[in-house]
């Protein structure tokens, strides 16, 4: 009896022992623009990454969270040869990535003013090649990936829009 009891505590203290992830969000994914644009979620853990695939190079998509939680770190995956312009807007915020055709160089802004990487708004965003190193503009068969910003769970708002522009369409 007592085995049976230590037994049933050990198994009960091992499962509240567990870390605990958010419970799955539920997305309805639209997509407003763009020719057989596509914005596919999966989910890694505390990740939720959206690719998104625009054969035009413009497009855009609304993300509504219907029940559960946002994931901690929420990227987006464009499937694209450059970013002239990606717009972001959850509330009553709009932040921009604008990447440059020349150089690679990243800018970025809130609400139309300018920001750096001290701003909760800023997005991390990396331009990876298919073999996963660092990319350049443009890329070929590459990502570009930007990380939604902390403002983002801070607001924890229901849904967010989505625009982006691919200069080399």
């Amino acid at each position: 009896m007592i085995r049976l009891g230590l037994s049933l505590l050990i198994t009960f203290l091992m499962v509240s022992c567990q870390p605990q992830t958010p419970p799955l969000p539920s997305l309805t994914v639209i997509t407003t623009e763009g020719v057989q644009t596509k914005v596919v979620m999966r989910l890694a853990g505390d990740t939720a990454v959206f690719d998104i695939t625009s054969p035009s190079g413009i497009g855009g998509a609304n993300v509504q969270l219907s029940s559960g939680e946002w994931r901690r770190t929420m990227r987006l995956r464009f499937h694209l040869s450059g970013l002239e312009e990606m717009t972001l807007t959850y509330g009553e915020t709009t932040t921009a990535v604008n990447i440059s055709s020349t150089d690679s160089q990243i800018r970025q802004s809130v609400n139309d003013a300018p920001i750096d990487s001290s701003s909760p708004h800023w997005m991390n965003v990396s331009l990876k090649n298919e073999d996963g190193s660092a990319g350049q503009i443009p890329l070929e068969n590459g990502t570009i990936e930007v990380t939604l910003p902390p403002d983002f769970h801070t607001q924890d708002p229901d849904s967010f829009h989505i625009n982006w522009i691919d200069f080399y369409r």
